[in-house]
Order: structure tokens, then C-alpha cells, then sequence
């Protein structure tokens, strides 16, 4: 298959655009409390639709598997647990510094560690130091340099989301920094690992591919294991939660409301869910399309355009009508740094082919 970069960024700025779309039907869903809500999305999420999307798109899924080492799925599972954890600690950063420092934080750490560990850690064939080869040339000096800005663009959009907090009269006296830093970086170096997680699942790949999967959808083998992964510790603590603040019944019936309002709060969830899922599903065909060499700058890119549109997002919601003109500024000048930067990488990637 020949790649097509420009293509590829396309179609990473579409699941980007879809998973800064999952939070907006939760709106919609005020009778639930949280945990209610974020097990029956994360279902959908992280369970069912991508065993649903593997059926669907690989040719006798089953057998594949069949042929695939065992330990791909298993580390592939794993490391997948390991970036639930770092969902739920994000969460609970939000808490303690806000959800623009924390999300500039974990996302920037995630970005720079997902994008760049890979090249030295292998989670197949273990250390594999290929930092020098792929940043020798002038292709590979451009896309380091078009990571380096993404970085710099997410940390300006977390900057004006902390002024604009500070300007609307937040206190500063909720907020913990001690606590919520560490587990924003936490949540940030966690989150990179789903990317060892599809690295992991790399054999599920080439066994789809095997089996007369379209190169487009091979990364829809991996996605069962890698998601099922994060959906076991998401399942795990929502448990827990349930348990501890008695929701169960809301799974069931809701306080003073009837059988077909339920059905409206689980059709959102499936809308979540959904939004959730196809940014992997345009992930996987955006990556494959960014090219062999320089792949890997496929999680630069999605965690760049993740602010980017959770951030257009904002203004769409009018969180930032009352902001103040520095902080506005401070945005637009890190957006339009995002957007810089991924034009850089691409163009890097299109050389690189």
C-alpha cells in the first residue's frame, strides 16, 4: 500500500474530532451519576464496539487469532490495563489543579512519551535505539521539529486555560498542587502506554493481514485486547464506586422517570461510546497512511489535534465568552501553533515517503 501522509493527517484530525466529541452526550444524562455513566460508555467504548469492528472488518477474526502468539494479545491486554490506570488518575487530577492544567500536563506528557519511548523501548523486541536513524536527515529533522512545536502548542492552550481560570475568580484554595501534578503526571505517562499497547499488538496485525484483512482495517485485530484492556480497570473501579455510593439501581430504573427515558440515557452512552471507539478506528487508517519510516509520529499528531479540538469545542459551549483578552489570545496563539506544527509533520512524513 502506498502512503499518503496528507491523507493520513486527515484522517487522524477525524478521530481526534470524534474523541473531543465523547463527553457532549453526557450532558444529557443528568440523573446518572458518574459511575453509572462512565461504565455504560466505557462498555460500548472500549468493549463492545471494538470486538463489534473486528468482526466486522477482519476476515474469519477468530482464526487469525488462532495464528497470532499469545503473547501479543496478553501484553497488548496488559499494558492496556496500565492506560485505564492513567484514565482514571486524569480524572481525579482534574480535581485537584483544573481541567485545563491538568489536561495540558497529561496530554503533553503523553504526547512526548508516546511519540518518542517507542523509538528506544520496543515492547516486541525490547531496547531498539532507533532515535539517531530516524532524526539523521533532513525529513527526520523536520517532523522532530514539528513534535518539539506540538509540544509547545499544548502547553500554551493548558497556559491560557489556567489564566482563564484565574480570571473567571476560581480559588485557589480548592485546588492541591502537591497532589494534582503528580497525578497529572502520572495519568500523562500512562496514557502514552496505549501506545506500546498497538505496538504490542503488531503480530495481531500482520495475522489480520494474513487472513485477507484490508490494510486499512488491520488495526481493528488489535483494539479487543488493547481497549478490553483499559475497559477491565475502568470496570474495576466503577465496581467499586457502585458499590460504595449504592448506584446499582440506576443500571435499571431512574428516580422518578420511566423505562423510556432509561432507554434515552443508554442511547447517549452508545453515542459516547461510539465517539470513543472510531477515533482508533480512524487512528489505525490514519497511521497506516503517515508511512513505515516515520509512523510514529501518529501520536504526536492525535494528541495535538485532541487539544485542538477540545478546545474548539470550548468556544462552541462558550467557555471561553467571559475569559478575558490575554487568556483568548494565549489560545489562540497555541491553537494556531498546533496547527503549524501537525502541517510540519506531515510535510516531514511526506518527504520521508
Amino acid at each position: 500500500m502506498q502512503a499518503n501522509p496528507f491523507l493520513g493527517a486527515a484522517l487522524h484530525s477525524v478521530g481526534a474530532f470524534s474523541a473531543a466529541s465523547c463527553y457532549t452526550p453526557q450532558k444529557k444524562t443528568p440523573l446518572w451519576s458518574w459511575e453509572i455513566y462512565w461504565i455504560a460508555q466505557a462498555s460500548f467504548a472500549w468493549l463492545i464496539l471494538p470486538i463489534l469492528g473486528a468482526f466486522l472488518t477482519i476476515p474469519h477474526y477468530l482464526e487469525a487469532l488462532q495464528s497470532c502468539p499469545k503473547d501479543a494479545m496478553l501484553h497488548s491486554y496488559l499494558l492496556g490495563m496500565l492506560y485505564g490506570v492513567g484514565g482514571l488518575t486524569f480524572g481525579l487530577g482534574i480535581r485537584y489543579i483544573g481541567f485545563s492544567l491538568n489536561y495540558a500536563i497529561a496530554i503533553g506528557i503523553s504526547a512526548g512519551l508516546g511519540t518518542i519511548l517507542p523509538l528506544i523501548w520496543n515492547p516486541n523486541t525490547g531496547f531498539d535505539w532507533q532515535i539517531t536513524d530516524k532524526f539523521s536527515d533532513v525529513p527526520g529533522m523536520i517532523i522532530l521539529g514539528g513534535v518539539i512545536l506540538s509540544l509547545i502548542g499544548i502547553f500554551f492552550c493548558g497556559w491560557a486555560g489556567a489564566l482563564r481560570e484565574k480570571s473567571a475568580g476560581e480559588e485557589l484554595s480548592k485546588f492541591s498542587f502537591k497532589v494534582g501534578v503528580p497525578l497529572a503526571i502520572m495519568a500523562g505517562t500512562l496514557s502514552a502506554v496505549f501506545n506500546f499497547a498497538l505496538i504490542a499488538g503488531e503480530p495481531l496485525e500482520k495475522a489480520a493481514l494474513a487472513a485477507g484483512a484490508s490494510e486499512w482495517f488491520r488495526m481493528n485485530a488489535i483494539y479487543p485486547f488493547s481497549n478490553g484492556g483499559a475497559w477491565t480497570t475502568n470496570f474495576v473501579w466503577c465496581l467499586i464506586l457502585i458499590t460504595r455510593n449504592r448506584t446499582r439501581s440506576q443500571l435499571i430504573r431512574l428516580p422518578g422517570e420511566n423505562q423510556k427515558t432509561l432507554a434515552f440515557y443508554y442511547l447517549m452512552a452508545l453515542l459516547s461510546g461510539a465517539f470513543w471507539y472510531f477515533q482508533f478506528f480512524f487512528y489505525g487508517m490514519g497511521h497506516i497512511n503517515m508511512g513505515q519510516r516515520f509512523g510514529f509520529t501518529s501520536w504526536a499528531l492525535h494528541m495535538a489535534m485532541l487539544i485542538l479540538f477540545s478546545n474548539l469545542y470550548g468556544y462552541l459551549f462558550r467557555e471561553w465568552e467571559s475569559a478575558d483578552p490575554a487568556p483568548r489570545r494565549t489560545l489562540h496563539f497555541g491553537m494556531a501553533i498546533i496547527v503549524l506544527a501537525t502541517l510540519i509533520i506531515t510535510y516531514g512524513n511526506y518527504l520521508g515517503e
